[in-house]
């Protein structure tokens, strides 16, 4: 094969860039994210066992990343005095509170995102298919260095893991917009009487769409491409 150790080279640049930018997604979102929600987690936890009452259950929950499109200014104050600032938020982070007659603490304790377990189960979904995407791209990554190194096509198995890869990209993308639209609603109703308007319109990220797109295109290249290699290796 011709070009052999140039492609070999990119394909390590391209590795040690992926594995760069996850463990700095680890780092900088993906763990500080946790730890914060393991923190709100246990002190609703906490909450939720010291004041159980079986008579009168309550449930307590957050909404988190609320969109605002009226609010209440609220003057701020700086030690400079010659200088004023009001804050006008744009995002809430919402604690409820609230009578839970018949439910078990069980349950309450999956209801603790959102108010429902749905936001649980979203949440854990959107979580194995990011875990899925960066095995399926490790795996490709390595495969394709063995073809090149052993000089033997792409295997199939590449061709369906770039298409799972794609459609978890798009999967991921509908589900944390079901997210954030379930979290919005409930605020909306939570704080219908209040100062504050909230944005409750279902929205995507049209450019995550674009790139799972992108990602199902490359795949199906990567089929022709093999596909061809075999029928003219067959001819000769």
């Amino acid at each position: 094969m011709q070009h052999k150790k140039t492609y070999l080279q990119r394909l390590l640049a391209i590795y040690v860039a992926f594995f760069a930018v996850l463990l700095a997604a680890l780092g900088h979102e993906v763990i500080p994210d946790f730890f914060r929600g393991h923190q709100d987690g246990m002190a609703i936890s906490g909450e939720l066992v010291r004041e159980f009452d079986p008579q009168k259950p309550r449930a307590i929950y957050l909404l988190f990343d609320i969109p605002i499109t009226e609010a209440a200014p609220a003057a701020v104050e700086t030690a400079d005095s010659t200088r004023r600032i009001t804050a006008c938020p744009t995002q809430l982070r919402v604690q409820v509170d609230e009578p839970a007659a018949g439910r078990s603490i069980f349950g309450l304790a999956f209801e603790m995102i959102g108010g429902s377990k749905w936001f649980y189960a979203l949440t854990l979904l959107n979580v194995l298919a990011y875990l899925a995407i960066i095995v399926l791209m490790w795996l490709i990554i390595r495969s394709v260095r063995r073809s090149i190194r052993e000089e033997t096509p792409i295997g199939r198995a590449d061709v369906w893991r770039l298409r799972t890869i794609a459609l978890l990209t798009i999967v991921s993308e509908l589900f944390s917009s079901l997210w954030n639209w379930g979290m919005a609603r409930n605020a909306a109703r939570l704080l219908a009487d209040t100062a504050y308007t909230v944005d409750a319109s279902f929205d995507l990220s049209y450019g995550v769409i674009m790139m799972g797109i992108l990602l199902l295109f490359a795949a199906e290249i990567f089929a022709i491409g093999r596909d061809l290699g075999e029928e003219q290796r067959l001819t000769i």
